[in-house]
């Protein structure tokens, strides 16, 4: 995966996103009262005022402020199919996701109880960060693999998991039991009948433990290159998948009144950038090619050894 696959992917997700944005109920007070207002649970008085002076601008224009919204997202799709846009492009969706993870995820739930399993740090901040590693460093930079600090990324992005799982009301296994009855509701029906089922079980006390010793084992694992780390992928990516299917409903996309995917396939996304940013292509110096497969730590060593080694000849 190429720094270009990664602008093309960002560009999926948001014309995606613009299409959610055009469904009926987000053009009533609904899109306020159902989407933008519980954003707001669980901040304090000072960090929810932007939230709710947001909330007050779209209830008194639903129409005109969900056709802005609409129009935005479409555009940075379309803008990054270009590549002759990408940057600026991508420039505008880090301004525009940052302002959509702080007024409408109320920054990613991560004040109000929510963990990885359930969406959390937010989509829209996983919008920025994909948007960052998918820059391009120069004219012709978007065919090069994504920056290594990528790896770095992965592994911040599930020990934050396994801080926030830690929390106080998400450290026990009555978390999951609320968090599947809370996905049901606005679910696929035969994704519902899955939550029901499970939330009808008896979770183990040490349920939260396993899964915050998992985060932090895909997060260290990550780091030893050769299979470990291809084994951090794998199960983050599965971790992922499930998470999205179980506790996030899919993003609830077929309820009509989804604004996106939710964090599941972002997380995947980042997977493999991450995989693909310890591989880099041949290149018309064997040396420097050779060194490109190495580990992203070890690549610049040797690629200062080749350097030293032109030089003596």
């Amino acid at each position: 995966m190429t720094r270009r696959h990664l602008q093309l992917s960002l560009a999926v997700l948001w014309l995606l996103d613009g299409v959610l944005q055009c469904q009926p109920s987000m053009f009533t007070s609904r899109f306020a009262a159902m989407t933008l207002a519980p954003a707001s649970h669980g901040l304090t008085s000072a960090v929810a005022a932007p939230l709710h002076l947001a909330l007050d601008l779209v209830s008194s224009h639903p129409a005109l402020a969900n056709t802005g919204v609409a129009l935005t997202q479409i555009l940075l799709g379309l803008g990054l199919l270009v590549r002759r846009y990408s940057r600026a492009a991508l420039a505008a969706s880090m301004v525009w996701a940052t302002m959509v993870w702080a007024l409408g995820e109320g920054f990613g739930g991560i004040f109000s109880g929510a963990t990885l399993l359930s969406g959390a740090p937010g989509a829209a901040l996983l919008y920025v960060v994909i948007a960052l590693l998918a820059w391009p460093s120069d004219v012709h930079a978007g065919d090069a693999p994504p920056p290594a600090w990528s790896l770095p990324a992965w592994c911040a992005l599930w020990l934050a998991g396994a801080a926030l799982q830690l929390v106080n009301g998400n450290n026990s296994a009555m978390s999951f039991t609320m968090t599947l009855r809370s996905s049901a509701s606005g679910a696929p029906q035969w994704i519902s009948a899955i939550d029901r089922h499970l939330a009808a079980l008896r979770f183990p006390g040490w349920s939260a433990a396993v899964v915050v010793a998992l985060e932090v084992l895909v997060a260290l694992w990550a780091l030893v290159p050769g299979w470990t780390r291809r084994l951090s992928l794998g199960i983050g990516t599965v971790v992922a998948l499930t998470s999205w299917l179980l506790f996030e409903g899919l993003g609830d996309l077929t309820s009509g009144q989804s604004t996106d995917p939710n964090s599941g396939p972002l997380i995947v996304l980042l997977a493999l950038a991450a995989l693909s940013a310890t591989r880099r292509p041949l290149g018309a110096d064997s040396a420097l090619a050779s060194a490109a497969t190495l580990d992203p730590i070890e690549a610049p060593m040797a690629e200062v050894a080749s350097l030293v080694h032109g030089a003596r000849r």
